[in-house]
Formats: C-alpha cells, structure tokens, sequence
C-alpha cells in the first residue's frame, strides 16, 4: 500500500526510541490494556504500514482511531516526537485505504453540508456588531445558553463582541484523517474570517485558528481574567484542566484565578494542570467509540468525586459534555459522583 501521508513522517518513526513512557498515563491504555493502545505501540504499527510490513484493515484502522489525542505521550516522550501529527498522517492513509469510520465520514459530510459537525443547517450564530471578533465554535454554537452567557458576561465587563455567521474551523477534519478536505474547508473559512484578531469560546477552535491559520488568537479566560471583579460564591469545586487548554495553551493558572477572585475553593486532584487526565472526549472516539470515550471519562469522574468537592468545573464543552453524561451514568449506578458545570455559568452568577 502507498502511505501518502505517512512518508512524511519517516524520520520521526525512526526516532521514537520504543522508550514505553507513553504507557503510563496513556487514558486509552489505562482502559484498554493492549500496547496497542498505547503512543509506542501506534507508533511501532505505523512503521510497520510505512514499510508494507503491515496491510491495512479495519482492525489496524480502530486502533489509530482509539486514541482521544490529549498529548499527554507528547509531555513524556524523551525523543520529542510529534506523535499527535503521526496519528493523524496513519489515519489518513487508513481513509485513503477505504477503512474511515462511519461515523467520522458523517461528521466531516455535515461540515461540507451545513458548515457544522451537527448537520444542522439551522443553526445559526447569535450575530452582532462590536469590536472584539468572538469566534463560537461548533460545540458552543450548538448551546445557545452556554454561548448567550459568555457573550453577557464580556458585555458586562464593557466589551463588545462581534458575532459573525460561523463555519466550522475544521478542526474535525484535521484530527480524524481528512486532510484533503481539510485544506477546501480552510480555504472557506479564510473567506468567511479574514480578520487577524479572534477571541475564541473553545480551546480546540483556538489551537486550530493560531497553527492551522496563523491567526493571532487569545482564548475568552484570557481576555477576562484580569476585568473579572471580586465576588464571594462561597463554594468547593475541583477543576479539570482539559487537555487543550493545558498541554497544549498553557492557559491553567488564568482559570483558577477567576475562581479564586470570585470566592471560589479549589480542591485539586491528584492529576491537574499539565499532568491533567482526560476526560476521553477527544481525537474523534466520542463518535466512533462511546463506550471507550465513557470508560475514561466515568475514570475522570471518580477522581473528582473522592476529593470531596461536589461539582466539577471545567473551561471546555466538550470535557463539560463528557463528564457530565459519565456523572449521570454513576450516579444512575450508586456511585460516589459530581455535578459537572462549565466555568461560565460560575462566572455568569459572580458577576450578576
């Protein structure tokens, strides 16, 4: 098989030193078990494709797509291998092979349709005139609520966010494997935000907007954090740092200083800021692997839950929307668990 997307990527195959560090907190491996799952065992599958020493099947293909792509084996590698880019050349080729996953190939078919990832052509932005471009994203434009109280909260604080009609950054696209059409979905989006300057609602949208379009991005936290005014919410949370906005920002100590400024306590986990767990929502498995996605999260969940702390707060809508069905599904069993909010809503209510 030819691995157009993969050739690229030789030299940094042949520099993985099969060290094993990425086992250790590797969220899929944790659930999973097989080496596999883990950063090194992909690793060793994808020079196997490379070299035609392995043929592509779906099998092969499922392995590649169960990873939530959290870059905790970026943190840990010692040979600093850009794993999260190998992945996603690997799944590439398995697109190209014929074994994408239904369930992407849809996600991807409704960004072309509809411009978003829920194939719903009636969602529209809540459009306005300001001076301060806010980019949604498909999560938040597909929450009215959680959008409508970020932009009152910027209101509030005496900015004014411009609200444009929104097309998907393509961000799906990228990390499933459709690079192809990927590149026709930035080119659609250059035409419709041509503007430098974008504040974003979602970490992931930012990531996007800063590597993939040279935009000078600053996430909402960032904007607000030093304009958000002392309040006394009298409340215990524990905060999950998401992957993104961690490993990948550097965006944690702004987060909990809101928190704190708005009389907050945070009861950490054992596992915060860049050694943060993931909440399994990521890298496409929530589509394609419920149950995995489930698993990780419901293992995020029970951290939260044993340092006592009664809600989880997160700053991402997709870890939000993760972890609060995995909350419902151990509650419904008995379990120990937490309330999950996003940061906004805490935020809304200090600053009524």
């Amino acid at each position: 098989m030819e691995t157009k997307y993969l050739d690229n990527w030789k030299k940094e195959l042949d520099i993985c030193i099969r060290c094993g560090y990425c086992f250790e907190k590797c969220p899929v491996f944790k659930v999973l078990g097989w080496e596999s799952d883990t950063a090194r065992g992909k690793a060793i599958l994808a020079y196997g494709l490379l070299n035609g020493e392995i043929v592509p099947s779906q099998t092969l293909a499922d392995k590649f797509f169960q990873c939530t792509f959290c870059k905790d084996c970026v943190e840990t590698c010692s040979a600093n291998v850009p794993i999260g880019e190998v992945f996603t050349a690997a799944r590439a080729d398995m697109i190209a092979a014929g074994y994408a996953h239904d369930a992407h190939n849809y996600m991807v078919e409704s960004v072309q349709k509809t411009g978003n990832i829920f194939n719903d052509p009636e969602l529209k932005a809540p459009v306005s005139e300001g001076n301060i471009t806010v980019y949604l994203g498909c999560q938040y434009l597909g929450r009215g609520n959680l959008t409508k109280t970020y932009l009152n909260i910027l209101r509030k604080l005496g900015f004014e966010p411009r609200v444009k009609e929104e097309i998907c950054c393509g961000n799906i696209m990228k990390t499933l494997g459709f690079l192809d059409e990927f590149e026709e979905q930035k080119k659609r989006f250059v035409e419709k935000f041509p503007e430098e300057d974008i504040v974003t609602l979602c970490p992931t949208c930012n990531i996007t907007l800063k590597e993939d379009y040279g935009k000078n991005v600053k996430h909402i936290l960032e904007v607000i954090a030093d304009k958000i005014p002392e309040a006394n919410l009298e409340t215990k949370v524990t905060y999950h740092d998401p992957c993104d906005m961690s490993r990948e920002l550097n965006i944690m100590d702004q987060p909990r200083a809101i928190l704190e400024k708005i009389g907050v306590e945070i009861i950490e986990m054992p596992r915060n800021r860049k050694n943060s767990s993931c909440c399994g929502g990521g890298g496409g498995i929530l589509s394609s692997d419920a149950e995995l996605s489930g698993r990780i999260a419901e293992g995020r969940i029970r951290e939260a839950a044993a340092t006592g702390a009664d809600t989880l707060v997160t700053s991402c809508p997709t870890c939000e929307k993760t972890l609060k069905e995995a909350a419902m599904n151990l509650k419904k069993a008995g379990e120990d668990t937490v309330s999950v909010r996003n940061i906004c809503q805490l935020i809304s209510k200090a600053i009524k």
